[in-house]
């Protein structure tokens, strides 16, 4: 088996900005998008769920196809596909049309976590503190690129140009991959229809339920749809209790290690979802403040994120890598209240510009903090090792992206900016129970940092 050089690890990591930026380029040009297709704050903001939930429902199908085609060939395959999508979103005519695109999108992103991992852990197998690190790394850098560059390329060009150069990007990446990547050694998971099909439809119809409630949809529309989930993740349960062939093992999704990393991650996307629609909604509704501008703002957070996640694990070494969580933690439930607090109480538009700079860089390294350490967790699991579990662990994170959007279409209309900032700080302050009860997990052979 060929291995990877450097620039392999390099192409590996910008596919995992990609993604990142796949959701974050829209985020600056928001206001723009909405007035030129004549539609309202909370409609504008299904453009960015759409492509949230799309990437939910397809995460479990994303992990078991990335382990059952190759990882590599997966990947290209998505990024061809994200292509078509980023063409078809420049071109959209109205709402819908940018809407469904979108959701394109999202499938296509899917495949980049799973297979990024997959690949990340079979060829870096005696260095995973280092390369989860510079995952979570490559992701916070996706967030500050994103918003700067989808509102620098929307002034010059319009907001359809931000399509046609992330299409333009997905092209080359797809190339560079093909040309420098080696495949890694593919799986035969086996295939547990119905309990693929139970999941899917099972958190597809919570996040749906949020969604369409946040859209400000009928009650028991949202009720159906929640119930639905709800009673179709009782069955895939009961499904995986008795059937040899499940997904994953259940025991597996319930060890301390994957629970409690995959609940941080959760919470840490939700965290991120509403600072990255709420905040620029704020500040181009209260002060005019234009794309470019709000991405400069907004640049704080992801950079704060970027530069956060390669210094946690080094953290860890000093203090445990189950304090620096706890720390991450408490910090996204301080933060998010104090932000609510300085846009509805700061005087004018600089004293707001620069306390909300200060609270996204204090925001932006607790999540950075956090989503490292939760992805070494992960990776350090048992789990690890299954395509599906890696799928299960990005749709839960996907979850928490859309759960932010959702949260957001929904309070953010009535004005009240300590119940739009105060949903994610509720939501920290529950993981951070969750992470702190119990024992800490046994050591696994060949960890890097003190998990303890």
């Amino acid at each position: 088996m060929r291995q990877p050089g450097q620039i392999a690890y390099v192409v590996l990591l910008a596919s995992t900005t990609l993604g990142t930026l796949s959701s974050t380029l829209i985020i600056s040009p928001i206001n723009m998008i909405a007035e030129d297709l004549g539609v309202s704050a909370r409609q504008i903001v299904f453009a960015v769920s759409a492509f949230t939930l799309a990437m939910v429902m397809f995460a479990p199908l994303a992990g078991w196809l990335s382990e059952r085609l190759g990882a590599r060939t997966f990947l290209i395959s998505s990024l061809a596909l994200m292509v078509l999508a980023g063409l078809g979103a420049a071109l959209s005519p109205n709402l819908w049309v940018l809407v469904a695109m979108r959701a394109l999108q999202g499938v296509a992103c899917s495949a980049i976590p799973p297979a990024v991992q997959q690949t990340l852990g079979a060829f870096w197998t005696g260095q995973r503190a280092r390369v989860m690190a510079a995952w979570a790394s490559a992701i916070g850098v996706g967030q500050a690129l994103g918003p700067p560059l989808g509102g620098f390329v929307a002034d010059l060009t319009g907001w359809r140009g931000v399509f046609v150069t992330h299409a333009m990007l997905s092209a080359l990446l797809a190339t560079l991959l093909y040309l420098k990547v080696p495949a890694a050694p593919r799986g035969r998971p086996p295939m547990h229809v119905s309990g693929m099909l139970t999941l899917v439809i099972g958190v597809g119809g919570m996040v749906a339920a949020l969604t369409w409630a946040g859209q400000g949809g009928a009650a028991a529309v949202a009720g159906a749809l929640g119930g639905a989930g709800a009673g179709a993740l009782f069955l895939h349960a009961r499904l995986a209790r008795r059937s040899p062939r499940a997904l994953v093992e259940p025991r597996l999704l319930i060890e301390a290690r994957y629970l409690r990393s995959t609940a941080a991650a959760t919470t840490v996307m939700a965290c991120l979802g509403v600072m990255m629609v709420a905040t620029p909604l704020r500040l181009g509704q209260e002060y005019a403040m234009s794309p470019s501008q709000i991405g400069l703002v907004t640049l704080a957070l992801a950079a704060s994120m970027a530069l956060s996640a390669p210094l946690s694990p080094r953290a860890g070494e000093r203090i445990t890598a189950r304090r620096v969580l706890h720390l991450g933690l408490a910090g996204l439930l301080i933060g998010p209240i104090t932000m609510a607090l300085v846009l509805s109480a700061a005087p004018g538009q600089s004293e707001a510009v620069a306390g909300t700079v200060l609270l996204l860089i204090f925001i932006g390294a607790a999540i950075g903090a956090v989503q490292a350490i939760a992805g070494l967790g992960v990776m350090r699991s048992e789990a690890s090792g299954h395509g599906s579990a890696l799928g299960i662990h990005n749709m839960m994170r996907f979850s928490g992206l859309a759960m932010g959007y959702a949260w957001v279409a929904l309070t953010y209309p009535s004005g009240h900016l300590v119940l739009v900032y105060g949903g994610p700080a509720v939501l920290a302050g529950s993981t951070l129970a969750l992470v702190m009860a119990g024992p800490p997990p046994p050591p696994m052979p060949g960890d890097e940092v003190r998990l303890a």
